[in-house]
Order: structure tokens, then sequence, then C-alpha cells
């Protein structure tokens, strides 16, 4: 099915042709940022007509964002109340730390050895806004990580192990958890490793990093309410 959209360009009236599958993928997109942004809540219910009212859509390419965010975890079906964003629970929160080390390991040694020195630079100037003050914005903090361990992973000249990163949208769910420690705690972490990686000292950096993630992950399992 083809929409067709009246806007003005240059004073002059516009007509667009859109395709209910190109307003699919556009509404996926803006609910894939929502829920990683927590301006949908894990546990939230989605009202679909108010959502679909939101983003100026109909119902159809909603319903079809929404199948797409299910099949990558992001929000599934609960009978007799609907589409809910999903809500990790610490075992599943584990398991995703578990592939994290699995991968991220093997690409920080391999960004190590073969990243340019603009990148590592960058990857230093991502952390440089938290140094030398009391007042971390967790916010801001959470963006920098995220972009942190992109970086590593997207830069580690290993397409494979990056796509696999991407089908198994690790990296979104991950930005959907959120911070598992506070910035006081990881902000020296990043900064050593990219000291190692500045160093080209790949197994350094990947002993750093995982210990990095492990302490993440052994707050989760030493937590009281933790179920196997």
């Amino acid at each position: 099915m083809t929409i067709f959209v009246y806007c003005i360009q240059n004073g002059y009236l516009v007509t667009m042709k859109i395709s209910s599958s190109d307003l699919g993928k556009q509404a996926y997109h803006k609910v894939k940022q929502m829920i990683v942004s927590k301006k949908l809540l894990p546990g939230q219910k989605i009202v679909q007509e108010q959502l679909a009212e939101q983003l100026g859509i109909s119902r159809t390419p909603l319903r079809d964002a929404l199948q797409r965010l299910e099949a990558e975890l992001l929000v599934e079906s609960i009978p007799r109340r609907g589409v809910v964003v999903r809500q990790f629970n610490d075992r599943e929160i584990v398991e995703i730390y578990e592939c994290r080390i699995a991968l991220e390991v093997t690409a920080v040694r391999l960004f190590a050895e073969k990243a340019q020195q603009s990148q590592i630079d960058g990857l230093r100037k991502l952390l440089e806004p938290f140094e030398h003050t009391n007042e971390i914005d967790e916010k801001a903090y959470q963006k920098a990580d995220s972009n942190f361990h992109d970086t590593i992973i997207k830069r580690s000249g290993n397409q494979f192990l990056y796509q696999l990163f991407q089908k198994g949208n690790l990296l979104v769910c991950i930005d959907a958890i959120g911070l598992v420690r506070p910035p006081k705690e990881t902000l020296q972490e990043h900064l050593d490793i990219v000291t190692a990686i500045h160093n080209r000292d790949g197994a350094k950096a990947a002993s750093l990093l995982k210990e990095h993630l492990e302490k993440s992950k052994r707050l989760i399992v030493e937590n009281p309410g933790y179920e196997n």
C-alpha cells in the first residue's frame, strides 16, 4: 500500500509517496530509540492507539514495527495485557553479559592490534568529559559507555564479529538494560583499557575488559534475589 504525504518544499506543495513498509521501518527505528532512551520504560504497556497518534502513523505500520521489535526481544506480547516493553530478568542479563564477554574480549584484542591512532584517540575523548568532576551525568555517561564499547567492536576489523553483535541485538539490549555499576566505579576501568590499547597491548586490553564485564556480571549473580 502506498500513502501520499503532502509537504511544503521551497514554497511549493509537494506530494511524496511513502509505502507502508517504509512507514513500518520508520516506526521501528523511532520506537526502538524510545526504548533505548527510556522514554518507554521496561515493563510499560504500549498503548498502540496513543503511540500511533504520537508518531503520526496508523496502527498498521506500528504493528509491523512491534512485531520486528518482539523478534529482537525488546518488546513482548502478554496474554490479556497486550504488548509491553521487555523487562530483562537477572538470568537474562547474565546471559547477555556472557555473550558480551565471549565476543568483546576478542574484539578489544583485535582493536588494540589493528586500530588507527585516530580511532584510539577518539575512544579516549569519549571519556574526557567525565574526568576531574565530582558530578557525572549518568545519562551522558551511559551514552559514552555505549559508544565506547560499540567503537571497539565495530573497529575491530572483524566484520563477522560485529555482525554477530548486530544480529543478536546485543548492543541494543545492553543499552536497554542501562548501567549496572555507577560511573565512579567504571570510569577508571575504561581509562585503563584505553591505556592498554594505546600501548598496543592486546592481551592486557583483553584481560582488563574481561574483568570490567565480569565485575558487572558478578554484581548481578551475587544479588540475593538472583535465581539460576
